[in-house]
């Protein structure tokens, strides 16, 4: 078949065009199918986002405007915080040197940590009430939302090692191989079981989803977590956990060495086969079964035993006040009756 949109053409004025593209102007590409006006929206919509993006977080720094320094690391922060950016620049460097120590990779970046006082400054960028911190490994930024430091069980240097972990991981392992639980669990590992989530006892826990065989499978974990506030916890236990497991089974060093060979290019299933000799699948299933073993409906009423104790003390006075209401209304009914009789025979 002979297709005619490739044959020269003629435009309005009688010049020849082709479709090499040469002098094709407005006409050409409209007759080759391609709308400017969408091209022109799809760009200016691009241009928006990105402009939205950009000043989310100007305007944060425009905020921020005190900076302290060294040769390793600055701190922005607002005014007030003056004596809490000292503390930073005190603890990193010891900081750094214990992350250095547990992966032997050398944090040769200097990042910035971005001290914001208030909370409704911190929800502009990061638009999640139960988030204390991010880290954006591409611009070497932490920001820190004070307002929650030193409620147990975050303290400025818990926040700050594990989300200059999360740095120090990005920038040796793309996005594309790092799986979310992987980096988490990790990183909680790091500053001992907190991460950046605030949760409270409100929420299911690991056991409880072990139980009821409510567990979020990994590979729904490997991009963004859940943003239900309570999958959102769970997603972040099971990352901890899958990670506690490994170290159990295998030692830290079992871990790291996978971290080692993702940062020299292997997939994660490649890094746990060769580090694990198992897929991701059976480490899973593996882990699940390790979870079972220890997680029992007899240990998991003796962890809330006090809440049980509570709501059988709440049960017990609920029925003793039927219990009082019902013999206060027999006893008025039987008066009542007593009456009646009583009145019968007086006539």
């Amino acid at each position: 078949k002979v297709n005619y949109h490739l044959l020269p053409w003629r435009d309005r004025k009688g010049k020849v065009r082709s479709v090499s593209g040469q002098g094709m102007g407005r006409h050409g590409i409209q007759r080759y199918g391609i709308n400017l006006g969408m091209i022109r929206k799809v760009c200016f919509r691009f241009l928006i986002a990105t402009l939205v993006v950009l000043l989310s977080f100007t305007h944060v720094y425009s905020d921020t405007g005190a900076v302290i320094s060294d040769n390793t690391v600055i701190i922005q922060f607002d005014g007030p915080l003056k004596n809490a950016a000292r503390e930073v620049i005190e603890l990193y460097p010891r900081v750094k040197k214990e992350l250095e120590g547990i992966l032997g990779w050398e944090i040769d970046f200097k990042p910035s940590i971005l001290l914001i006082k208030e909370n409704s400054k911190f929800q502009e960028v990061v638009e999640n009430p139960h988030i204390i911190a991010f880290a954006d490994p591409h611009r070497n930024l932490i920001a820190i939302d004070y307002s929650r430091m030193n409620v147990s069980p975050f303290t400025l240097e818990v926040t700050v090692k594990h989300e200059l972990c999360h740095l120090l991981l990005g920038k040796h392992i793309p996005d594309d191989r790092l799986p979310r639980w992987l980096n988490e669990g990790f990183c909680q590992w790091v500053t001992g079981g907190i991460g950046e989530f605030m949760v409270d006892d409100r929420q299911p826990n690991l056991r409880k989803a072990s139980l009821s065989g409510q567990l979020i499978p990994l590979w729904l974990l490997s991009g963004r977590f859940p943003s239900q506030r309570d999958q959102m916890a769970l997603a972040y236990e099971e990352s901890r956990s899958v990670v506690e497991y490994m170290i159990a089974e295998h030692g830290q060093s079992g871990v790291v060495n996978i971290m080692n060979n993702m940062k020299h290019g292997d997939t994660v299933d490649e890094a746990i086969k060769k580090v694990l000799f198992v897929s991701i699948g059976e480490l899973e299933r593996q882990w699940i079964l390790y979870l079972r073993e220890r997680v029992t409906w007899a240990g998991y009423l003796a962890a809330n035993i006090y809440l049980i104790i509570l709501f059988a003390a709440a049960l017990l006075t609920i029925c003793g006040f039927l219990r009082i209401v019902m013999r206060r209304r027999l006893r008025a009914a039987q008066v009542e009756e007593d009456n009646e009789d009583d009145e019968v025979t007086g006539g």
